[in-house]
């Protein structure tokens, strides 16, 4: 792009003393590319697999559909995803990062607010369903009121949405291709701060002619395979806004490796893997298509002079779910839908060439929260106080600054073993049968959301705090920094450090709404547990 709207002259200065080896920056505002995942591990990435102790891993339970040797489940893992890991050793992987919540709908409303979900009433993604209230300001709307071209691709789950079915002749027995979910008047991104929108609106999207995708307001068949389509949208807004001659923000949400995957990628991915397990291969060939559309922008970028000037973000919404293949969420404990690290705990790499030193790892406690307040930072775009922003600009952590962006982060909400690999296998395999017509019907799954008991956590630089409502009013206390798999209850060893934990997560809690959708009464329950 020939020309870049200009930062504010006292933005300049900042920028020239902030980041010295790069002056494009003091110049012209950067791109900005959010790339999110959608229920990645942790530890399915090469970058990320440092921690990993392979015979600690090779004991935990897999359940059947993804049965195959670790080793080669290990070895396609790292070879998933080869354009990642280099973004990884060009920038800066912050490994103790965290989302806001351990499922999708609300990690992401955290993502686009700088907010607790819970700030607004979501907690689960029973209440995602009900959409951010429209009250509430979304932070890519600050991007497009200072001349940024704004485009939402892929998953959008903050929209309060209405289900219809497809015709029954057209159905599966795979969801995906039969609802179509369309969002209330004022719910879409077009309506949110998104110049252009290509999404979809619940949980996961067939892989191949989505019927639930959305151009701007218009339902339409994504005809072809939707990864595919994901990253060409991603091309063409990016040429879009060459021509408009405006820096861009883009919100880029794959669909995988959202389960279930039961058709395979196209063959130029799958024929790199061969696990002895072609789900094992079906999976990491998926995130392989991923990983070559991320290929494809980075490409373009440096076509279009661009590459330098752009700050990029990839992480997942969340966890791994537990019916997935090894190594999952490596060391972590749990899944998806629980608030250990294991659901919560995700990749988070941040790249912007010749500003965040390469190679870098830094284990500072952070949040997805965090993203956009940063991304405006260095834009030069200030947040309105009374947006209330929970989320911080993370740029001088990552350049180095010895800081504490968060003494604490907070979570609330159902624990959902309906995401649990030992605990609702039987579902999860039965499931699989029936979307796969191997037998006639499926019980439903006795752990989701509605049903599930609450629990919190908090965390600080080195230590979480969890409570459950199983009725034995018992706290779980970690030292995460050395026991990354929180193994090791050490509350009765530290009940000063519950005491004062506990306190501030109460101290957070007392301020927020109840839950729209899910549970009140376990809310309440949460609540009273911290007192």
């Amino acid at each position: 792009m020939s020309f870049k709207k200009s930062v504010l002259a006292g933005m300049v200065g900042a920028a020239c003393i902030a980041a010295p080896m790069h002056s494009l920056a003091a110049d012209k505002q950067p791109n900005v590319l959010v790339i999110v995942m959608d229920d990645l591990g942790k530890q399915q990435l090469d970058f990320a697999m440092g921690e990993i102790e392979k015979e600690v891993l090779k004991k935990r339970f897999v359940s059947d559909r993804y049965k195959v040797d670790f080793d080669k489940a290990y070895d396609a893992a790292k070879r998933a995803m080869p354009n990642v890991t280099q973004l990884a050793k060009e920038g800066v992987s912050m490994t103790n990062a965290y989302v806001a919540t351990p499922v999708c709908g609300p990690s992401r409303a955290g993502i686009l607010t700088g907010r607790f979900p819970h700030s607004f009433g979501i907690y689960s993604n029973d209440d995602a369903h009900h959409g951010v209230p429209l009250d509430i300001k979304m932070l890519p709307e600050l991007f497009q009121e200072n001349g940024y071209a704004t485009a939402n691709i892929g998953k959008y789950h903050n929209a309060k949405i209405i289900k219809t079915k497809v015709p029954e002749n057209q159905r599966t027995r795979d969801y995906h291709d039969n609802e179509i979910s369309k969002p209330d008047k004022g719910f879409f991104p077009n309506d949110r701060g998104f110049g252009y929108s290509y999404s979809y609106f619940a949980s996961g999207a067939a892989v191949y002619n989505s019927p639930a995708v959305f151009r701007n307001y218009e339902n339409i068949t994504a005809w072809g395979f939707l990864t595919h389509n994901l990253t060409n949208e991603a091309l063409n807004f990016i040429d879009q806004a060459e021509k408009q001659d405006k820096p861009f923000f883009i919100n880029l949400a794959y669909s995988v490796p959202h389960i279930p995957l039961e058709q395979p990628a196209p063959n130029k991915y799958m024929s790199k893997f061969d696990t002895g397990n072609v789900e094992v291969d079906k999976y990491y060939a998926h995130i392989n298509a991923s990983d070559e559309g991320i290929g494809q922008i980075i490409d373009k970028l440096k076509e279009t002079g661009e590459y330098e000037n752009t700050l990029i973000f990839f992480l997942s919404d969340n966890g791994a779910v537990g019916d997935s293949p090894m190594p999952r969420n490596g060391m972590n404990k749990a899944y998806k839908g629980q608030r250990y690290r294991g659901g919560v705990n995700v990749p988070f790499i941040v790249h912007w060439k010749g500003v965040l030193p390469e190679r870098s790892t830094n284990d500072t406690l952070v949040s997805a929260m965090d993203i956009l307040p940063t991304a405006l930072s260095a834009a030069g775009i200030d947040i309105p106080s009374e947006l209330k922003v929970d989320g911080v600009d993370i740029l001088p952590t990552m350049k180095g600054a010895r800081n504490k962006p968060h003494q604490y982060l907070y979570w609330a909400g159902p624990r959902a073993f309906h995401y649990d690999a030992e605990k609702n296998d039987a579902f999860w395999s039965q499931y699989w049968d029936w979307i796969t017509y191997k037998q006639p019907n499926v019980e439903p799954s006795p752990y989701v959301e509605r049903k599930s008991r609450g629990e919190w956590a908090i965390k600080d630089q080195e230590w979480s705090l969890h409570f459950y409502d199983d009725g034995n009013h018992e706290y779980e206390l970690y030292n995460y920094s050395k026991d990354i798999s929180e193994s090791k209850n050490l509350a009765k060893q530290y009940p000063e450090k519950v005491t004062e934990m506990k306190a501030a997560f109460y101290e957070w809690i007392k301020t927020k709404p109840a839950p729209m959708g899910w549970g009140q009464d376990r809310y309440q329950i949460l609540t009273e547990s911290a007192k």
